[in-house]
């Protein structure tokens, strides 16, 4: 009798933790929108190719050969390129143009200002592609996200850099890449 009640509470206890496990996961990883307050896909980014953006030079602007461009708000304190750290890293080593921004301020904020963004409990990253458009919205994301971020992203380089730059990456970085790769 107990050996029959095991075989039947076992398999249900598994099932209740891999859920939450599930859930636990599901929460946690930045899933992107279509639409967030006054951002929507398709719209011009914040920063595109040749945009002043304000920095000391050599940055005070925007690349026009990079292949992307990442605008970060409420996450780092005011970085560019790899001054925001690891994600910053592989943006740049990837081709592309990251930028972060902690303060509103002067920056352009998508017209947040008047929704209800607070800047000091909000983030937001958006993808823009070659052509300054908005290709990826994730609110609640931050830099260090980036990687899997851009995963949703690979049409926007070629998977040659994609895999090169991975491979430069810390291996904390790429411990699930094999587990979740998208073929």
């Amino acid at each position: 009798m107990k050996r029959y009640f095991l075989y039947k509470i076992t398999p249900a206890l598994l099932t209740m933790i891999f859920l939450a496990i599930f859930v636990f996961a599901w929460q946690k990883y930045n899933f992107g929108v279509t639409q967030y307050k006054t951002i929507t896909l398709g719209m011009p980014a914040a920063e595109k190719a040749n945009d002043y953006i304000g920095w000391a030079p050599p940055y005070d602007r925007v690349p026009e050969e990079s292949k992307f461009f990442v605008y970060s708000l409420g996450d780092k304190t005011m970085c560019i390129s790899d001054d925001c750290g690891m994600g910053g890293y592989f943006v740049e080593c990837l081709g592309g143009w990251i930028s972060g921004y902690k303060d509103i301020g002067e920056v352009i904020d998508y017209g947040f200002g008047g929704v209800g963004f607070d800047i000091d409990a909000q983030k937001i990253i958006t993808i823009a592609d070659k052509d300054g458009k908005i290709v990826g919205i994730y609110p609640g994301a931050s830099i260090k996200n980036i990687y899997y971020i851009l995963r949703n992203h690979r049409n926007l380089v070629s998977d040659d850099d994609f895999e090169g730059c991975s491979d430069l990456l810390p291996e904390r970085w790429n411990i699930f890449t094999s587990l979740f790769y998208r073929f």
